[in-house]
Parts: structure tokens; sequence; C-alpha cells
């Protein structure tokens, strides 16, 4: 049963996997299209703006001369002298103050009625300022669809005197980008804020003046300067991928769509691949189960050989530790002697290398007690015979008494040893003050002994349930890929920090068995160059109440 709800989870992991790299894959394509047609909109945009920008000033051109001039004006001329571009526009004229179309750039123009126009109607009611772009407008005379750009004619007293309008074929704007590919049923739009379509292209087929006010699609484009977004169209009921622009200065948006369809395709066929594959693999996995279940009888014989090789690993495990404290205890009586009869030669000698060879020995002598006790409290802490004894500990003087043994240290290597805490942390805290005080040595010595300049910092901090030691230095920091192993026995950086330094690659591993034994953490924050913090978390308990001792 193993084996096959093995095969399961691998067939489950396969097909998921398959599933999301098509996903994956997808959204990728997604992101190239809409960057694409993200840049196409911006260059659609650029090119309408400029137009309607050379439009706009041919309009003042020919509103500064009619203010001037009135009737007399001759626009056919300004077209033939180049004063004015008219290949940019099908029509440009005058409508006087009554609606009436009075002059224009064609020969055959005849005057008109046009005071029930819009675009005559918003300069005439003073709901306009500067230019106004119109929907599209089918011709009285001409029977095409039209863009009108208008400028208010103001007469000398300020008051209304008719409009400057200029015609513009809406499909212009559209007809330049027809050589862009975007597919059989792609689509450039160009849409008023009004929610009415000025042109649409798709493929071969061009439309305008549809509207598409009350869609979700024209409420966005309405609200943001440009973006991108996937909709079915109102119009051809096509479901797009759109990037759109809204154009600046200008009541409009350009939209470029291209078929979602179209442009997955190429990626649903790569997936299909991807899902032939998983069905070839899932026909492996559960060939694979079947052998398996086959050697399920031999597979269990080697369990039960590595348990009984475990157990006996576990043993001599035990043994060691035993061995261990047994030489532990053994060793530190006469290092005692050796450590006291070097401090009396020592301080009996006269100055000299009597002095000097006395103080190697009282030195060496240290240094391997204090190995040995490491490997005692270590050895005691996998016997699980560690006994906690807590007491009601006052904070700051907790604090300042792990400092004051390594400011000297401190002091001698130019270092600012500093103690702060955060105002909400309690005045006193129920722990076993020697092996808090034991945890908190191992970290200021290692913090003052791995720091060449600044400072060493030791913070006592509030946290969720319990008070959070940290001790933070400015040294040389750590290795990302060290950090993994920094708390393993006898690891160092690397074979140089231990000769530099010294140490025996125990503190860190004591100090993190110890707070787990007291029902906390040891964890470490580091970068290379920028320094160190270890932090040390002690969970809270109330005054007077009982901890566990022992393992």
């Amino acid at each position: 049963m193993t084996f096959w709800l093995f095969a399961a989870v691998l067939l489950a992991l396969t097909w998921w996997a398959v599933e999301f790299k098509a996903r994956s894959d997808r959204e990728q394509q997604v992101q190239a299209v809409v960057r694409g047609n993200a840049n196409l909109a911006r260059a659609f945009e650029e090119h309408i703006v400029r137009t309607l920008a050379a439009v706009d000033q041919t309009v003042l051109f020919v509103k500064y001369q009619y203010e001037r001039h009135g009737e007399q004006i001759d626009i056919r001329e300004y077209a033939r002298e180049g004063m004015i571009a008219d290949d940019l526009f099908n029509q440009i004229g005058v409508i006087d103050a009554r609606g009436t179309y009075l002059i224009s750039n064609l020969a055959d123009h005849r005057r008109i009625d046009l005071s029930d126009r819009e675009h005559f109607r918003v300069h005439a009611e003073g709901r306009v300022e500067g230019l106004f772009v119109s929907k599209p407008v089918l011709g009285r005379a001409s029977g095409k669809w039209s863009l009108q750009l208008t400028r208010r004619i103001d007469r000398p007293d300020g008051s209304f005197g008719g409009i400057v309008v200029a015609s513009i074929d809406p499909f212009y704007f559209t007809r330049l980008y027809s050589s862009v590919d975007l597919g059989q049923r792609g689509v450039v739009v160009l849409a008023g804020d009004d929610g009415v379509i000025r042109a649409r292209r798709s493929g071969d087929q061009v439309s305008t003046g549809q509207v598409v006010g009350d869609s979700p699609i024209y409420s966005r484009l309405a609200g943001e300067r440009a973006g991108n977004y996937i909709a079915l169209s109102q119009v051809d009921r096509v479901s797009r991928i759109y990037a759109f622009r809204r154009l600046e200065g200008h009541p409009m948006t350009v939209v470029v769509g291209v078929d979602e369809a179209e442009a997955m395709l190429e990626v649903e066929s790569r997936i299909g691949v991807y899902r032939a594959f998983a069905a070839v693999a899932s026909t492996v996995i559960v060939l694979f189960a079947l052998a398996a279940t086959v050697m399920l009888r031999r597979q269990r014989a080697i369990s039960a050989r590595l348990e009984a090789s475990q157990a006996r690993a576990e043993e001599a495990s035990r043994l060691k530790t035993e061995f261990l404290a047994s030489m532990s205890h053994e060793l530190r009586t006469p290092l005692n002697g050796i450590i006291g009869y070097a401090e009396f030669l020592h301080d009996a000698a006269p100055a000299g290398r009597e002095r000097e060879f006395a103080g190697v020995i009282m030195k060496s002598g240290q240094h391997l007690l204090e190995l040995v006790n490491s490997i005692l409290d270590l050895s005691k802490v996998e016997a699980g015979r560690l006994e906690l004894m807590p007491t009601e500990v006052a904070l700051r003087t907790l604090l300042d008494e792990a400092a004051a043994t390594h400011h000297p240290g401190a002091l001698a290597k130019g270092l600012v040893l500093v103690v702060d805490s955060d105002t909400d942390v309690p005045a006193t805290v129920r722990c076993d003050r020697t092996r808090v005080l034991q945890v908190l040595n191992n970290l200021l010595h290692n913090a003052v002994k791995f720091t060449e300049h600044g400072r060493v910092t030791l913070r006592a901090a509030s946290v969720a349930g319990g008070l959070a030691f940290e001790v933070t230095d400015t040294g040389c920091g750590i290795a990302p890929d060290f950090q993994t192993v920094l708390f393993e026995k006898f690891r160092q950086a690397d074979a140089f920090v231990t000769r530099r330094h010294g140490g025996t690659g125990l503190g860190l591993a004591l100090s993190r068995e110890l707070a787990h034994r007291m029902g906390g953490s040891l964890s470490v924050r580091s970068a290379v160059g920028e320094g160190s913090t270890f932090t040390f978390v002690l969970p809270t308990v109330p005054p007077g109440g009982t901890t566990r001792t022992g393992s």
C-alpha cells in the first residue's frame, strides 16, 4: 500500500507540475502579448496626438485669420500657398454664429445649416473651451463619416462669432497601422470618454460610432491612464488581450487588442506536449509501483536490519556520552590543580621568562578546563540530566553582569559594548540565572572575538510570549552557506578562524541546546561584511510559577 500511495502522490505531483507549467507558460505569453500591445498603444497614442496637434494648429490659424479679416479670408488660397496642410483632413471651414457653414476649402462648397450639430452647440452654449473632438458625424452633403475638430470664434466684444471646423476621416488613425500584424482578429480602437467609438479596425473591417459606454470595460478605460485587461468584446463577441493608453490632453483612449485564442495557439500546442509527456510518465510510475510491490518483503527485511543497526548506533552514542561525562569529571580535578599551581608560580615568579612560562601554562589550563566544562554540559544535555533551577532575577542586573565580564576584552580592542533594553520589558524575570548567563556569555564572547572595530550591543526586548536577548556586532559577518551548520558541534567558520581566534566550536552548539532546554530558541541573522545578530528567546514564566527540571 505504501508504494501505491507513493505512486499516487507522484502522479499527483507530475500532473500538478504539468498544469503549473502550463499556467506559467500561459501567463508568460499573456505578459508578452500585453507588452507588445502596450508598445503599439504608445506608438498609436503618440501618432494620434501629433496628428490632432497638427490639425489644431491649422484650426488656430484659420480662427486667427477669420477673427481679423472676417469673410474675406480664402482658405483655398492658404492651402495653395502652403500656409496650411490640407492633407490631414477632408474639409476645413467656418460656421458662423447662426450655424451656417459659411466658408470652406472645398471648391464645390455650398452653405448648409449645421446649428443642430453637437460640435456647434457646445461652443454656442459655452460648454467647451479650447479644442473639441466630436463623435463620428455622417456628412449631410458627402454622406461620409468624419470627426469634427472645432474651436470657438470670438468677436471683438468677446461674444460668440461661430466656430472653425476641421473634418477628419476617423479611419485615418487606424488605416496608418493596417500593416501591423495583430492577427486575423486583432483590433485597434480609438474611443472617447463619452463611450462612443471614434474609429475601429479589425482585420480589413472598419467601423465607427458604436456605443460601449455601458460596458464594464469602458468604466475601466475611463478611470486609468494606461493598463491592460482580457475581456469579451461587445462589438464582435471575441475574447481579446487588450492594452490601452489615454491620449495626452484629449478625452480619448487608444486600445490595441489581440485575439486571445490566436495569441495562445502556440502555447496550447506546447502544453499538449507537456500533457503527453505526463501521460507517459504516469504509465512508468504505475509500472514502478507494480514492481515495488513485488519487492515489498525484501524491503521489510532490509528495514528490520536498519532498525537493528540504528539501535546499536544509539547505544554507542549513549555510551559515548557517558564516557565523555566520566572523563570530564576525571579531568577537572587535575586540571584545577594545574591551574592553581600555575597561578601560584605566576604570582610568585619574578618578572621575566619564568612568569611568562607560568602564564602560558595557566592560560592553556584554563582553555582546557573550558573545553572540559563545555563537553560536560553538552553530555548532560544529551543525556537528559541537565537540571534547571529557576529563580526571580532582576533583568537589568542580569544584563549588566553578563556585559561586565566582557568589558575588558572589548575595551582592549577599542570596541564599544552597549547594554540596552526596551521600555516595556519586565523588571524581573523567572529563569535559571546561571544557564541564561552561560548563553549570553557565549554570545558576547563570540561577538567581541570576531569584531575588529565598531560596537557590540546586548539588548533585551519583549516579544510574543517571552523575552528576547539580542547580541549584535559590527564584525565580519557569517556567510549564508555556513549559517546552516553554525550550531553544529565543533564547527567554526573555517580552519583559519579557529587558528586566529581560538575556540572549541562547542559554544554555540551548547548555547542552542541550553536555549531549547529552557523552552526557548537561538537564531542568527547575518550578512558578510555587515555584522551579525544572535537572538536568544526565553519564554516568560509568571512570577512564582514553576518550570520543569531535567529533560
